[in-house]
C-alpha cells in the first residue's frame, strides 16, 4: 500500500513539475519567419503587389492603358509596397525584443521531491495511527477488545430467537410455549390478523389438545382465503386426524372435492388414505397408497411415509390372521 501511494504521488508531482522541466525558449526569427501570421499576411500582400505590377506591364504592352496611367499606377503600388515593408519591420522588431522563455529544472525537481516526501510521510503516520492497515488490530493485542481491557467477562447478548417472530425462551431454556401462544392470540384478536398468525395459533391449540378451538381457527383462515387449496389441505388434515365422527365427516368431504379436480394429488391422496384407514377399511386404504406411491419420488421422505404406512397395514392384516395376535389398526401419527 506505501509503495502504491509513492508511485501515484511521483506521477502526480511528474506530471506538475513537467512544464517547469520543459519550457520552451523563443523561437528565432529567421527560422520561424513564415510560420508568423503578420510574416504570412506581409507574403500575402507582396503577392497581390507583385500580381498587380505584373497585370500593369501586360496592359501597357497591349496598349490597353497609355504610359501616364501606367506610370501612375506603378507609383501607388510601390508607395503600397513600401508601406507594407514599413509595417513589417516594426513586426520583427517587437517580436525580437520578446524575452526567451525561461525553464526552472531546479525548482521543478525541488517540487516533485517535496511532493514525494511529503506524501511518503503522510502514509507512514497514518499507517503507524492505525488509521489504515491491512491487519487487524485485534488479533495481536495491539488494541484490546474492551471485555480484556477491563478483565470482564463479555455480556452475554439476548437470544437472537426472542425478536418478533422467534420462539420466546423461558428461564430453563425450553421455548416457552404460553408465552408464545398468548403473544399469537393478542396479535390474532387484536384484528386484521394475516393468514400466517392464525394457522400458527390453530397449530398451536392443536398441540395443546384445545381441538375445537384449532379447528375453529382453520376454518377463519379457509374463509380468508377461500381459493388457495393448500389451507383447505390444512383443515382437511386437522378434521382427518380428529377422533370426532363429525370432523372425519367433514374432512373427507373437503379431501373428495379436492380428489375430483385433481385425481393425482399426492396431498389429498395421502389424506384420503388416511381416512379410510380410520374407518378401518384397509384395502381401500391399501389401494390410495399403491397408487400414491406411483406418484411420490423414490427416497423422498413422503415416499417414506407411504411405504411405511403399507408396511403397518400389511403387519395389521397378518396380525388378524393370528388369533392369538390383537387386531389393530395402524394410525399414523402426525
Amino acid at each position: 500500500m506505501l509503495l502504491a501511494i509513492v508511485v501515484m504521488c511521483a506521477l502526480v508531482a511528474a506530471w506538475t513539475v513537467y512544464p517547469l522541466l520543459t519550457g520552451r525558449a523563443n523561437p528565432s526569427s529567421d527560422g520561424e519567419l513564415e510560420s508568423n501570421s503578420k510574416a504570412a499576411a506581409w507574403k500575402q500582400e507582396k503577392d497581390r503587389l507583385v500580381g498587380e505590377m505584373v497585370a500593369l506591364d501586360i496592359a501597357l504592352s497591349e496598349n490597353r492603358i497609355d504610359v501616364s496611367d501606367h506610370n501612375e499606377q506603378r507609383n501607388r503600388l510601390m508607395s503600397e509596397a513600401e508601406e507594407a515593408a514599413a509595417r513589417l519591420g516594426k513586426s520583427r522588431k517587437v517580436e525580437s525584443s520578446t524575452p526567451p522563455a525561461r525553464n526552472y529544472p531546479r525548482l521543478g525537481l525541488a517540487v516533485a521531491l517535496a511532493v514525494i516526501v511529503s506524501a511518503s510521510s503522510l502514509a507512514l503516520l497514518l499507517n503507524r495511527n492505525d488509521v489504515r492497515s491491512d491487519s487487524n488490530p485485534h488479533a495481536d493485542g495491539r488494541i484490546p477488545l474492551p471485555s480484556t481491557m477491563a478483565g470482564m467477562t463479555p455480556a452475554t447478548p439476548p437470544p437472537a430467537s426472542q425478536g418478533n417472530r422467534g420462539p420466546m425462551i423461558g428461564p430453563d431454556g425450553t421455548p416457552d410455549v404460553g408465552a408464545m401462544v398468548a403473544r399469537l392470540e393478542s396479535r390474532v384478536n387484536a384484528g386484521n390478523p394475516s393468514i400466517d398468525d392464525v394457522i400458527m395459533l390453530a397449530r398451536s391449540y392443536r398441540v395443546l389438545d384445545r381441538e375445537d378451538e384449532s379447528v375453529a381457527l382453520y376454518r377463519k383462515a379457509q374463509t380468508m382465503a377461500p381459493d388457495d387449496p393448500g389451507i383447505r389441505l390444512v383443515l382437511a388434515s386437522a378434521l382427518i386426524r380428529s377422533e370426532k365422527d363429525t370432523y372425519i365427516d367433514e374432512g373427507e368431504k373437503i379431501v373428495d372435492d379436492l380428489l375430483v379436480s385433481d385425481p393425482k394429488k399426492p396431498e389429498a391422496l395421502w389424506l384420503k388414505s388416511l381416512g379410510l384407514v380410520k374407518r378401518h377399511e384397509i384395502d381401500e386404504a391399501r389401494k390410495t397408497l399403491t397408487q400414491l406411491s406411483a406418484l411420490v419420488e423414490e427416497d423422498s421422505k413422503a415416499k417414506i411415509a407411504v411405504t411405511g404406512l403399507l408396511r403397518e397395514l400389511d403387519t395389521a392384516s397378518a396380525g388378524s390372521t393370528n388369533p392369538d395376535a390383537k387386531s389393530t389398526t395402524p394410525v399414523p401419527s402426525e
